[in-house]
C-alpha cells in the first residue's frame, strides 16, 4: 500500500480501531490511545501482501491491545475500591444531604439576632472579631462570647436531631 492510499483511508482505519477499543472495554482515552497504537500498527504492516483488508487487520488489532491492556492492568486496592464504590452517592442520599442543609439554615435564622449577625460576619464574610467589635459597638470579648454561645447552640440542637434521626 502507498503512503497516498494509507493516508487516504486512516480516518477510516481510525475510526474502526476506537470503535473496536470501545467495544473491548476500553475508556475514551484508553481508546484514543490504542486507536493510534493500530494506525502504528498499520503503517508498519503497509507493505505486507497480507494487507488486503485494512478494516479487518484495524479492528482485530486494535481489539487484542485492548484486551491486553485490561489484562495487565493491575487489580485496585480494596481502598481503591471502597473510593470507587463510594463516589456516587445515592438519590437517598443526595435528599438527605438536602434536608439537612436546610434543617441547619433555618436553625442558624432561629438564632438571636445579635448571635446571628455575629456568626454570620465571621463565618461568612471573614471579619476578625476586632473587625466585628468595632461594626457592632461592642467589645471584642463579647464578640467571642456571641460566638460561642451561638456555636454552642447550634451543636446542642445537631446532636439533637442527629439522635432523632438514629
Amino acid at each position: 500500500m502507498t503512503r497516498d492510499a494509507f493516508e487516504q483511508q486512516a480516518t477510516r482505519l481510525r475510526v474502526h480501531a476506537l470503535q473496536a477499543a470501545a467495544a473491548a472495554g476500553a475508556d475514551a482515552d484508553t481508546a484514543e490511545d490504542i486507536a493510534q497504537e493500530t494506525m502504528v500498527r498499520l503503517w508498519q504492516m503497509r507493505d505486507d501482501p497480507r494487507l488486503y483488508n485494512p478494516e479487518g487487520y484495524a479492528t482485530v488489532i486494535a481489539r487484542h491491545l485492548a484486551l491486553n491492556q485490561q489484562r495487565y492492568k493491575p487489580p485496585l486496592r480494596l481502598d481503591e475500591r471502597l473510593a470507587a464504590n463510594q463516589a456516587a452517592p445515592s438519590p437517598l442520599d443526595i435528599i438527605e444531604q438536602r434536608e439537612d442543609e436546610h434543617w441547619l439554615q433555618q436553625r442558624i435564622r432561629d438564632l438571636p439576632p445579635t448571635q446571628h449577625a455575629v456568626l454570620h460576619m465571621r463565618q461568612v464574610e471573614h471579619q476578625s472579631n476586632d473587625e466585628i467589635a468595632a461594626i457592632l459597638g461592642i467589645k471584642p470579648a463579647s464578640v467571642n462570647t456571641l460566638l460561642a454561645r451561638a456555636r454552642r447552640q447550634l451543636l446542642e440542637e445537631i446532636r439533637q436531631y442527629k439522635n432523632q434521626r438514629q
